[in-house]
């Protein structure tokens, strides 16, 4: 796949006039007029169509060759200043909303230590009553089945995590000057990208591990995947910020005092947003000194999936805080699993009967009573496994790497729509997706706003249906329908009619989400 934050022109010293001609055009048409926009600014897309987007576009001034392609990295605010491509993210220090909201002092704190209590009595009891039918809890399917061939899988991990450093090496070819990023680095990237992600799959596969180390896995896989495409893709775009200013250096330099205005001015312009754009990365360790093994290993650590060369960091590891995130994570997998071992279970062990010895007629008879039945603890689950990542883990990960910005969620329960609930649901993934997938459908494949969309629920949904294809070894397409029938729901949340109805936008989202994964699961189990 062809990179979308590096298409800038060629930035070779020309070896023909008309080369030459050609590059510097390029320059000029990306710093020409002051009026170009931001493509990492959703509002500043006032167009429905590509083609209203390039009529905005000033044309080159009037040269022996102007029929060079407009670049589309539009590098000047409305008022003329300058804007970086990567300030579309900001990373500072902040709280959890958890921690910041629910803590001692709080109105509503005495409400959060009782529901912690009802959780435990309740879960102490499923496991009193579990020992009392079956025996000890050594015996629960679902820690036999998470503990089989244990020892593989974290070999299997362990090989994933140091085949993320592969970018790095490609990386340091760039810095050698061995390869070019533009021309044969992100070719080689992609098609590790390609590699990394289905080998672990088709590895997993033939080493015959559980569903649930396979699941595993794949998410696992994702993650670093996501995380070495940014490191890669924003170190590529940087080199070709790179070599276009010692282009225009060396072509100021070359043809000093021989330059018309409208050639000189763009060139300096160009030179002037480089120097900008590098220096505006870090204050600290200026590109290219972040490519090395020390910067990767520390990215590797935080709780992010989007590269940036610095990030706030916090002074000490807070040990209490750290504890109870710790606790909190054991005692919760281990609530999850008393949940799923008495009740889900028995449930697909039914479902599963269910498709293999009953007519289609009968399986959707069926059906409501099976949905109404898998909902309770189904939903409790799915709410767990928020807390458990999104509050526990992540925040338990930040605090041992010192990573200050803490906001990997936000306030999804109070959503109206399903389009609030993708953005604050997994604030870390629609971060990625936001600037690797919408922003550069826009620049890369120059799609409109809505067209970006499309692309990135549909790319989304492709990798949740290859989940549950992991989890369920059939390919129905359930999820990415489901997940694909968000868009006209957003749509219908913007009308007069739902517009101004903020309780009933809460009250229809939130039957989604007690009806939806309960929905998906048994489509899958019995259909």
């Amino acid at each position: 796949m062809q990179p979308e934050e590096i298409r800038p022109a060629e930035l070779r010293r020309p070896e023909s006039t008309e080369s030459s001609m050609n590059a510097r055009l390029k320059i000029i048409d990306k710093n020409s007029g002051k009026e170009r926009r931001s493509i990492l600014e959703d509002d500043e897309y006032e167009g429905d169509s590509s083609s209203e987007r390039k009529q905005s576009i000033p044309k080159p001034p009037a040269t022996t060759v102007s029929r060079a392609p407009p670049d589309k990295a539009f590098r000047f605010r409305r008022d003329g200043s300058f804007r970086s491509k990567w300030d579309d993210l900001t990373f500072k220090p902040r709280q959890s909303i958890f921690d910041q909201e629910v803590k001692f002092g709080s109105k509503f704190y005495g409400l959060f230590v009782a529901f912690w209590f009802c959780v435990f009595f309740g879960g102490l009891n499923v496991v009193f009553n579990y020992h009392v039918k079956y025996g000890y809890l050594a015996n629960f399917r679902i820690i036999n089945i998470m503990s089989d061939n244990l020892l593989g899988v974290a070999l299997v991990d362990l090989l994933m995590y140091l085949m993320m450093y592969v970018p790095v090496f490609i990386q340091m070819l760039v810095k050698r000057n061995v390869i070019k990023w533009n021309r044969l680095g992100w070719v080689i990237q992609s098609i590790y990208e390609i590699f990394f992600l289905t080998f672990f799959l088709y590895l997993a596969e033939y080493l015959n591990f559980p569903w649930i180390a396979k699941i595993f896995l794949l998410l696992h896989s994702l993650v670093q995947l996501m995380k070495i495409h940014s490191y890669a893709f924003f170190n590529g775009y940087l080199w070709s910020i790179k070599d276009e200013l010692q282009y225009s250096e060396g072509y100021l330099k070359k043809h000093e005092g021989d330059l018309a205005d409208e050639t000189r001015i763009p060139l300096t312009k160009s030179v002037e947003f480089c120097k900008f754009e590098l220096k505006v990365q870090s204050s600290e360790q200026p590109f290219p000194n972040n490519i090395s093994f020390s910067n990767f290993f520390l990215y590797t650590m935080y709780p992010t999936l989007v590269y940036q060369i610095d990030y706030p960091r916090t002074e000490r590891i807070r040990k209490g805080y750290l504890f109870t995130k710790i606790a909190g994570i054991f005692g919760v997998i281990f609530l999850m699993i008393t949940i799923s071992e008495t009740y889900l279970y028995p449930m697909v062990v039914k479902c599963l009967e269910l498709r293999e010895t009953q007519s289609i007629y009968y399986r959707m008879k069926m059906y409501p009573m099976i949905i109404i039945e898998f909902i309770p603890p189904f939903l409790g689950v799915y709410l767990l496994v928020f807390y458990l990542i999104w509050e526990l883990i992540l925040n338990a990960i930040a605090e041992l790497s010192y990573f200050a910005d803490r906001e990997f969620y936000g306030y999804w329960w109070n959503s109206v729509d399903w389009n609030a609930y993708a953005r604050d649901w997994n604030i870390v993934v629609h971060k990625f997706l936001l600037r690797h997938v919408y922003h550069s459908s826009i620049s890369a494949l120059q799609l409109n706003k809505t067209g970006a969309t499309i692309f990135t629920f549909l790319l989304s949904s492709v990798v949740h249906e290859l989940a549950m294809f992991v989890i369920f070894k059939r390919l129905r397409g359930y999820l990415l329908m489901l997940q694909m029938s968000q868009l006209p729901l957003v749509q219908l949340s913007k009308t007069k009619l739902m517009r101004d109805r903020k309780v009933l936008g809460n009250c229809i989202f939130w039957f989604g989400i007690v009806l939806g994964p309960s929905l998906m699961c048994t489509m899958y189990l019995v259909f």
